[in-house]
């Protein structure tokens, strides 16, 4: 009996809802496993971590791990940092789709951040991510504006990954933090998305590429290749990521 195939995922945490979807839909068209695994250590912790001492990215745990074929990130620098340190293939990648800044506040606005601006204001908890897709975001976004300076002195909080970001909003830690527009598909309530007016947007690419040590190379550049294509990044936009006008 001939063994069925299997292609073996990596995803950031935040990437893996539309992953799973698309993955499903492959599965039943072609027979072929998708095994999906989510990052198990920063972008898991369920309490609000700030980020202390050594940052440990989603590539180190891709490299100890050492058995996926693919790896989705959050942002295209994740693999442009993949290729030089030998992790991802040079060249063997693809974009999904996009996601665009936001802001992030706790249920409620208590603090009453409406724009960008009211972040400079004085007393203003501002947090961060140190690591990973929403790494240097609040720069991109407040340097755009003019307001790097003022905004950078209210920031209280760098947090180790997306949900430790979203946790320290939850918690009430900060007033307000830099993250994606999606984060308002993230089912939890506790927390708000305020959207940037478009000449303050940024948007990252979410990307995926075929790792070094890949065992099913042909397999798994097939399904990558599908995860960029029209029918699975319908479930990206179902989650709030975005697509350029020209697709």
């Amino acid at each position: 009996m001939e063994q069925q195939k299997v292609i073996k995922i990596f995803s950031a945490r935040a990437c893996a809802e539309p992953l799973r979807k698309a993955a499903k839909d492959y599965e039943e068209q072609t027979g072929i496993r998708i095994e999906v695994s989510v990052c198990a250590r920063h972008c898991a912790t369920p309490e609000a971590e700030e980020a202390t001492g050594h940052l440990h990215d989603f590539l180190e745990e891709i490299s100890e791990y050492g058995i996926h074929d693919l790896a989705i990130g959050g942002a295209e620098f994740l693999l442009d940092d993949g290729e030089v340190k030998g992790i991802i293939q040079k060249g063997k990648r693809r974009t999904i789709a996009y996601r665009s800044s936001a802001l992030v506040v706790p249920a409620g606005n208590p603090a009453g951040i409406k724009t960008l601006a009211d972040c400079a204001r004085p007393g203003v908890r501002v947090g961060i991510s140190m690591i990973d897709c929403l790494k240097g975001l609040w720069e991109d976004v407040t340097a755009r504006a003019g307001l790097l300076e003022p905004i950078r002195q209210n920031i209280n909080f760098r947090a180790s990954g997306c949900v430790a970001i979203v946790e320290a909003v939850a918690e009430k830690m900060v007033d307000v933090a830099f993250g994606w527009s999606a984060f308002k598909h993230l089912a939890d309530e506790r927390i708000d998305v305020i959207d940037l007016p478009p000449e303050q947007e940024i948007w990252r690419g979410t990307g995926i590429g075929l790792l070094d040590w890949s065992k099913s190379p042909e397999d798994a550049t097939e399904f990558m290749n599908y995860l960029a294509s029209p029918e699975a990044q319908k479930y990206y936009v179902e989650y709030g990521w975005v697509l350029p006008q020209a697709s």
